[in-house]
């Protein structure tokens, strides 16, 4: 039993003499065991034309949506009535994939080359299935709108319409048109 008090009164200047080698050895033992990434190469993958399906799918929701929100939106305006609206879009939803780009130099006397790679990264979702990997997709934008207004024939109405729908699509008034709604039953 004294023989360990002793020997614990002298961990404290042993830790204190050993420090710096131990801490160098403990970051070598953590950069060892720091994962690299590399143990898989990442597949090289094209967007199936399901995804094209599927990102022109989104596109037109996205534009359903934003009409319907627009046409509820609108005819709170004072003197709007009821209101339809129509967008076009500029172009449908971008997805950017996340991407691996691998350089290499080799030079042979006076001759020099260079090779450079860019890989789509695979997600491995399970032995069956495989996605790229997404790093945003920006929404389509649009290129026109189209409000028809039961009181689309007053200049003031069409003006508070036409700016509100600039302002929140961020079009310019040159892309908006307003018109009177046909009456129904005359």
């Amino acid at each position: 039993m004294k023989k360990l008090r002793d020997d614990l009164a002298k961990l404290p200047l042993l830790l204190r003499r050993w420090r710096l080698p131990l801490l160098i050895l403990l970051a070598g033992v953590a950069l060892m065991l720091w994962p690299t990434g590399q143990e898989k190469q990442p597949e090289q993958a094209q967007p199936s034309p399901a995804a094209a399906e599927d990102s022109e799918d989104a596109a037109e929701r996205y534009r359903a949506q934003t009409e319907q929100r627009l046409e509820e939106l609108l005819s709170q305006v004072e003197g709007a009535g009821r209101v339809r609206v129509m967008l076009t879009l500029e172009a449908g939803p971008v997805t950017r994939y996340q991407t691996e780009l691998s350089q290499s130099a080799s030079s042979e006397g006076e001759r020099r080359t260079e090779s450079r790679e860019e890989k789509t990264l695979i997600l491995n979702r399970g032995s069956a299935y495989n996605e790229a990997a997404v790093v945003t997709t920006v929404y389509p934008s649009f290129q026109g709108a189209l409000v028809v207004a039961e009181g689309g024939g007053d200049p003031q109405v069409c003006y508070q319409l036409t700016a509100a729908v600039s302002a929140l699509l961020q079009l310019g008034t040159d892309q908006i048109t307003v018109v009177k709604m046909k009456e129904w039953g005359n």
